[in-house]
């Protein structure tokens, strides 16, 4: 079978819901390739046609070693698009997954070069929108491509999707998108984070249907990562999956410039580490994955918001009960022990049991100790510690509004360190007000 007088195919290696790639050769130039093609039933439906010649377009205007190149773009004598690209001899992330976890070593690698890929992206004006493994190709000698730029998002250009359709995969969405809002180069990283956490631990963090997926990135946290996770790294997830966009790191060549970092040390720092992907890649070929408007297009309904703080009543109820604890405060609030702080004696103060002279770059998170604990005085507490502290609401049964409900993480955690800290909501049918708890002010 032949392409335009120019491409021959050779053997199918990949199909999805929309399209198919084959194995070809350029006659002209003499080359192996890879020619993904439009299904014929979908050649007429504008929406996917106008996303296949976007990746089309959007990829050959990039030009770097971890974005899988596109050569050229056309129709066949049917009038059947196809695209042709380098032909990566190796498998997807996801594929390497459904083995196992990674290592940490070999996933910063892998983050590295995902960044790096995603930061020439977003020079040009490009974001991915949909970063997963299926979308991570690992070619020969532990080199990653990036692919798919299907659904990218152009500064300036018209977009590709209906009013009110959420374009990309649930599972590593980022929650301002599930809220509706624009792609950002800040999305990127949110969804880059996930297949991070997803390396480590060997499954996404989230699952469910589509639509409960998508609003457990929004709402819920991310479960811990095993103890085996460096602490270092567990940061650097931690950070790219922040729910507040500008938490995140600010560019992903700095994610690059990090995840590289953490990889020597943990190369050169262990020589037991447990067995990852290392280059070459296993044989076989898989290719950009071929998603459609049907499988990766969702209506998403916006309900009440559950990240804010109670209602304005709780603040003035708690005002009483803040200054009742007001002295317990002072005598410094049992749950964490700042590590290497000027000692209570020496500022007048009698030191809370447990305190220990330590490097003074840690601070001791207790979380057993904080449960219950009013969530101001906590977050006040971890912020003058040097901990950047993110607070999220959730109900609790009946446990009292404003409460500690969970800090994480915990244990012995470096200066500057984002930590979750998770109140409860007042319980259903005590708010005393006149709207809903999870809308207060």
């Amino acid at each position: 079978m032949g392409m335009a007088g120019r491409y021959r195919l050779e053997e199918r290696i990949a199909a999805g819901g929309v399209g198919e790639v084959w194995r070809g050769r350029d006659t002209v130039l003499d080359r192996v390739v890879a020619v993904k093609l439009l299904r014929p039933e979908y050649t007429q439906h504008p929406e996917t046609l106008a996303r296949f010649r976007a990746e089309a377009r959007h990829t050959a205007s990039l030009s770097h070693p971890g974005i899988a190149q596109v050569y050229d773009y056309g129709q066949g004598e049917d009038g059947q698009p196809f695209l042709v690209m380098e032909l990566i001899d190796g498998p997807s992330l996801a594929t390497v997954l459904a083995r196992g976890p990674l290592d940490a070593a070999t996933t910063m690698d892998i983050v590295y070069q995902t960044a790096a890929a995603l930061a020439a992206a977003h020079t040009s004006g490009l974001v991915h929108r949909d970063i997963k493994p299926a979308n991570l190709l690992l070619a020969p000698g532990g080199h990653v491509k990036v692919t798919d730029f299907g659904i990218a998002y152009a500064a300036g250009s018209a977009p590709l999707t209906r009013t009110g359709a959420l374009i990309g995969t649930p599972a590593y969405l980022a929650p301002e998108r599930v809220a509706g809002g624009a792609a950002t180069p800040a999305s990127d990283l949110y969804s880059l984070g996930v297949v991070c956490y997803e390396c480590l631990t060997g499954e996404p963090p989230f699952s469910g249907t589509p639509l409960e997926t998508a609003l457990a990135h929004q709402h819920g946290r991310l479960p811990p990562l095993p103890l085996h996770v460096p602490a270092q790294v567990t940061v650097l997830v931690t950070t790219l999956t922040a729910k507040d966009p500008t938490a995140r790191p600010a560019s992903a060549a700095e994610v690059a410039r990090w995840a590289s970092r953490l990889r020597d040390e943990l190369a050169t720092g262990s020589t037991d580490r447990p067995t990852g992907w290392h280059g070459p890649a296993p044989t076989g070929s898989l290719h950009p994955t071929l998603t459609g408007l049907p499988s990766d297009t969702m209506a998403i309904p916006q309900p009440d918001s559950v990240d804010k703080p109670p209602p304005s009543h709780l603040h003035r109820r708690w005002t009483v009960l803040l200054a009742a604890v007001a002295v317990a405060l002072a005598a410094g609030l049992a749950g964490w022990l700042l590590r290497g702080t000027p000692s209570a004696a020496s500022q007048g103060h009698h030191a809370p049991a447990g305190v220990h002279s330590t490097p003074p770059q840690l601070v001791d998170v207790n979380p057993s100790l904080l449960d219950g604990q009013p969530v101001s005085a906590v977050r006040q507490q971890l912020t003058q510690l040097g901990l950047q502290v993110q607070v999220e609401w959730h109900h609790s049964g009946n446990q009292p509004g404003g409460t500690v409900i969970s800090v994480e993480p915990s244990g012995q955690l470096p200066r500057g360190t984002p930590v979750v800290v998770t109140g409860a909501l007042e319980p259903p049918g005590h708010d005393h007000g006149g709207g809903n708890s999870g809308n207060g002010n």
